[in-house]
């Protein structure tokens, strides 16, 4: 049996990236892939207990190497636990966040010292595994940040970090879709449905699904 196919999707907050990399696997399994839609922090058991720990507001300031050391530790349990026998069960994987966001949150907005030791933890964290496709859903963070308050969603600590906090995250993600052919670039400015429209459009073209 074949690989299948690994798919993340990565956004800033308020970019819609739960909500389409929903909307695709729905489409995906709708046309018959077998498919596995999961997430980062929190698809496994464990990872849910790490999330609460991670995104909660809380009386005590969580450490930045901490913060780090959580999520890849979420990822290693991911990758081993969930992702890595659908694939080898020749499914497609769309997950929400991966390696992309550690990148972006860890390394460049928070600005944690030593990014090439970061790197490295991450793929040891990951065992080596790259997805084979990477949709960055782009939108202004100030536009992100007001779209998650409108729509009435609950808001996590990182939600409350500094919009040059955010601006950053976004710097981060856009220099990842300059320097890597695997990922592409989708604004999220325009209606969801056409947004997962355009979405579908890129993965059937990269992927001839």
């Amino acid at each position: 049996m074949n690989r299948g196919l690994f798919i993340v999707f990565e956004g800033g907050e308020g970019s819609g990236k739960s909500h389409h990399s929903r909307v695709i696997a729905d489409r995906l399994s709708a046309a018959g892939h077998a498919l596995t839609h999961t997430h980062e922090p929190g698809g496994t058991e464990l990872g849910h207990q790490i999330r609460k720990i991670i995104l909660a507001e809380s009386d005590f300031l969580l450490n930045p190497r901490a913060e780090l050391l959580l999520f890849l530790a979420d990822r290693a349990q991911h990758v081993e636990q969930i992702i890595v026998p659908a694939l080898a069960a020749g499914q497609i994987v769309i997950c929400d966040r991966f390696s992309g966001s550690t990148i972006a949150y860890q390394i460049g907005a928070r600005r944690l010292p030593d990014p090439q030791m970061i790197i490295k933890m991450d793929t040891y964290a990951r065992g080596g595994l790259t997805p084979d496709l990477v949709i960055y859903l782009d939108i202004d963070p100030k536009v992100g940040l007001g779209r998650k308050k409108q729509g009435g969603q609950e808001l996590n600590r990182l939600d409350h970090e500094s919009l040059q906090f955010h601006q950053r995250v976004r710097e981060s993600f856009l220099k990842q879709v300059d320097e890597n052919e695997s990922w592409i670039s989708v604004s999220t400015d325009g209606p969801g449905d056409l947004n997962s429209d355009k979405i579908l459009e890129v993965i059937n073209s990269k992927l001839s699904l």
